[in-house]
């Protein structure tokens, strides 16, 4: 007797993305890893979402699954679009939170959105594995991240990060600029001596280079609480 299962379109249709979201999961797993700590370089000194992003994978690796999760959302607030990739990442394999497909595409939207071609890659792959109320839902979740995880509250919690670092040295006694010897800590917690105009070059790029991937975008008044940039680095 031939068997009966999945022999109705709506079976199939079921089928096939059982199988693709199966599929999916496997190569995930085998090909865009989370972060590997060896690629996980911090810069000169570390800014506050790649020392989240590198704390993130340290957590990870050592099985601390909802902690990396924390840290990797903090990191993600600073626009830091493989912080954001791999939030995505751990919804759809379950790591530290419920696996939830319609997050999972709503933060690999999110990531997408600089031209990362492997993260627009791994996001419209989701996105084929989503049922029609998925995509509904991670719509209505992406609409949601914006507001709180989008380039340009991304960008003004960078630029208030630097106005403070910028406060805390030049409120120093330690001279001109050009005479100024700053001492900063990586994300590893090696220590480095800049001089002053090497240290504000960092910090300007910290900015212009994320200016540069958001493209052309309407950027209006901003209200960051002082307070809140303040817990984001404790």
């Amino acid at each position: 007797m031939t068997s009966q299962k999945f022999s109705t379109p709506a079976h199939q249709r079921f089928a096939a993305r059982l199988g693709h979201r199966l599929a999916l999961v496997a190569a995930l797993l085998l090909g865009l890893t989370l972060v590997p700590l060896a690629q996980a370089r911090p810069p000169i000194f570390a800014t506050p979402d790649q020392a989240d992003l590198i704390r993130a994978a340290r957590s990870l690796q050592d099985g601390f699954e909802r902690d990396a999760m924390q840290k990797f959302k903090r990191a993600a607030r600073y626009g830091n679009k493989q912080a954001q990739k791999n939030v995505g990442l751990m919804y759809i394999k379950g790591l530290g939170v419920e696996q939830d497909w319609a997050r999972a595409y709503a933060w690999l939207k999110l990531a997408s959105t600089h031209g990362d071609g492997r993260i627009v890659s791994a996001r419209d792959e989701v996105l084929g594995a989503l049922r029609e109320d998925e995509q509904a839902l991670a719509n209505s979740y992406f609409e949601e991240l914006k507001e709180e995880f989008g380039d340009v509250q991304a960008l003004e919690r960078r630029e208030l990060w630097v106005r403070r670092q910028k406060r805390e040295v030049t409120g120093s006694r330690l001279g001109k600029v050009g005479a100024l010897r700053v001492q900063v800590t990586d994300a590893t917690g090696y220590n480095w001596e800049l001089s002053g105009p090497e240290y504000f070059e960092v910090l300007e790029d910290y900015l212009v280079t994320f200016r540069q991937s958001m493209g052309e975008v309407e950027l209006k008044d901003f209200k960051v609480l002082e307070e809140e940039a303040t817990a984001d680095t404790n």
